[in-house]
């Protein structure tokens, strides 16, 4: 979520490509099957822009697809009439703030008038997420980082080391488990995947919240800060495929909302086309669109 959570909270377009479009060399890693490069822009036009210029195979990236990419930009504009959006029925409205909830809905609205179906999909798994990708990211972080633990431990920061440590006691039994869960979860993504071309759910269930707060509370329930700013990004990294935040709204304190649309792997373009499409029609383009902060 690193890269959609921000954009979300910050009124701005926040890509996250397919795993492996984009080289990893350069970037210190937190785990290596979950982290994926992307961009941040102004415009959904911008990020295919950007696309255009820094995807593609690299031999430096074990994880790099040997897929050449294609013009991201060459669906921007065409019209969406026709094309399926689901709307999952787990986990993305169970926790969720109401003025998130309602912007979310009423930009599904604005794809119904532009000529998308919007139908439900239902992803069980989808409430497992957080289980099998924390059991995967703590431990993989806690391999890149064990050796600095080890040896300056005492320069961590102690929210950082608090976070990284668990990693170092998850049995090898539990990782392997947590990634054929992995396995089977994107299997029920794919299936679901296969009757709709996007998927819609919010980016984030709450507004930013303010610096130093260390628990939000949401629908009666108080959790971690970071563990609900992440929530509903999580689910694209273990599935590997493209997703994206576009604004769609404000809340009362005039704190951006942010719109994720989910793709199938490889077909980042169709996704930045539904996005531009609800960018132009919506007029929620970036801090500078006709729906200023």
């Amino acid at each position: 979520g690193s890269v959609r959570i921000p954009s979300a909270l910050c009124g701005i377009v926040g890509l996250k490509p397919t795993y492996g479009l984009v080289s990893r060399y350069g970037v210190y890693p937190l785990c290596w099957s979950l982290d994926t490069v992307g961009p941040m822009t102004r415009s959904v036009r911008d990020a295919a822009l950007v696309m255009n210029t820094i995807a593609g195979p690299d031999a430096r990236d074990p994880s790099s697809s040997e897929r050449t990419p294609e013009d991201f930009t060459w669906r921007l504009g065409r019209p969406i009439e026709g094309l399926r959006i689901g709307i999952p029925q787990e986990h993305y409205f169970d926790v969720l703030d109401a003025e998130t909830k309602n912007a979310v809905m009423a930009a599904s609205r604005v794809l119904a008038v532009l000529g998308a179906t919007i139908e439900q999909v239902s992803i069980p798994m989808l409430d497992n997420v957080a289980a099998i990708s924390n059991t995967i990211m703590l431990s993989e972080a806690a391999e890149v980082h064990l050796e600095h633990m080890r040896d300056q431990g005492d320069q961590f920061d102690p929210a950082v080391r608090d976070r990284l440590e668990p990693g170092t006691i998850i049995p090898a039994v539990q990782y392997v488990r947590a990634q054929r869960a992995r396995s089977l979860y994107s299997e029920q993504v794919d299936r679901a995947m296969a009757t709709v071309d996007v998927l819609l759910a919010p980016t984030c269930p709450i507004g930013a919240p303010r610096i130093g707060d260390a628990t939000v509370t949401i629908a009666g329930r108080t959790e971690s800060k970071n563990s609900m700013l992440s929530r509903l990004t999580r689910p694209w990294n273990l599935y590997g495929g493209p997703a994206i935040s576009v604004p769609c709204g404000l809340t009362s304190d005039r704190l951006p909302i942010g719109l994720q649309l989910a793709g199938r792997p490889f077909e980042d373009a169709l996704l930045l086309q539904v996005a531009d499409a609800y960018e132009q029609a919506s007029g929620w383009e970036g801090l500078g669109g006709r729906g200023q902060l």
